[in-house]
């Protein structure tokens, strides 16, 4: 059995600390606060409660999802370690993001031809009943 990653999007609504303990990767989402750009990294930089106050004071925001020069540089630096990629992408109902990572996915299948990225859609995963 081939050594491989277990990996996600920051919107996972799981903590940096959980993942971490459990050696689960993940890439960052994007968003904008009044033209000013942010990584989602778990409130890191800016929190969820520093957020929602701005928003409610009016704060122009938008969100981004990762493009696929992104996913290739991401999942690129796993598969040189000799690793296969098991990738939970946010829905695809939401974000462009699932597609992304499967143009990443195409792009590196030729250059890592003994590696695999198996990328679910948690659309697929998901009953809607929370």
């Amino acid at each position: 059995m081939n050594n491989f990653v277990l990996s996600c999007c920051s919107t996972v609504d799981l903590t940096k600390e959980y993942l971490e303990k459990r050696n689960i990767h993940f890439i960052s989402l994007h968003f904008e606060l009044n033209g000013k750009h942010y990584k989602d990294n778990f409130g890191h930089d800016f929190s969820a409660d520093e957020l929602y106050k701005a928003m409610e004071n009016g704060a122009d925001t938008k969100t981004s999802q990762v493009n696929a020069g992104e996913f290739e540089e991401y999942f690129e630096a796993i598969l040189k370690e000799g690793k296969d990629i098991l990738h939970l992408s946010v829905s695809s109902g939401v974000s462009g993001t699932y597609n992304s990572a499967n143009i990443a996915k195409m792009e590196l299948e030729d250059r890592y031809a003994d590696r695999r990225i198996i990328i679910i859609d948690s659309l697929s995963g998901s009953s809607g009943s929370g």
